[in-house]
């Protein structure tokens, strides 16, 4: 975090990000395409594990295919999004499966 001490400036700008506690869910994945993580306004970042023996594919969309994906997932893995420097993603992340599984998602949220 940056503070500006320059008492010859009118003005101070401080931005503050404060995120509340993660809410994990465990989320069963198919072969059809399924929603990992419902749009939410107030979201400031997520992950997803992949617990599962299969790799998973996600997007940041409301469609996923295994053909059309932003991040495939292998067992063991997890995709970290923090939105660091950048713009929130706030819509529907989608999930789908090379095989069954299921993963665990966890969501924050700015308070």
């Amino acid at each position: 975090m940056l503070y500006n001490l320059n008492l010859t400036n009118a003005a101070t700008n401080i931005a503050e990000d404060i995120r509340g506690s993660d809410a994990v869910t465990t989320v069963t994945v198919t072969t059809t395409s399924s929603v990992a993580l419902a749009a939410n306004n107030a979201r400031a970042r997520y992950s997803i594990y992949n617990g599962g023996n299969a790799t998973v594919f996600i997007r940041e969309s409301s469609t996923v295919t295994n053909a059309l994906y932003t991040t495939p997932i292998p067992p063991g893995f997890m995709w970290k999004e923090d939105f660091t420097g950048g713009s929130r993603y706030l819509g529907v992340v989608s999930i789908i499966g090379a095989a069954a599984s299921s993963v665990l998602v966890s969501e924050s949220a700015v308070i």
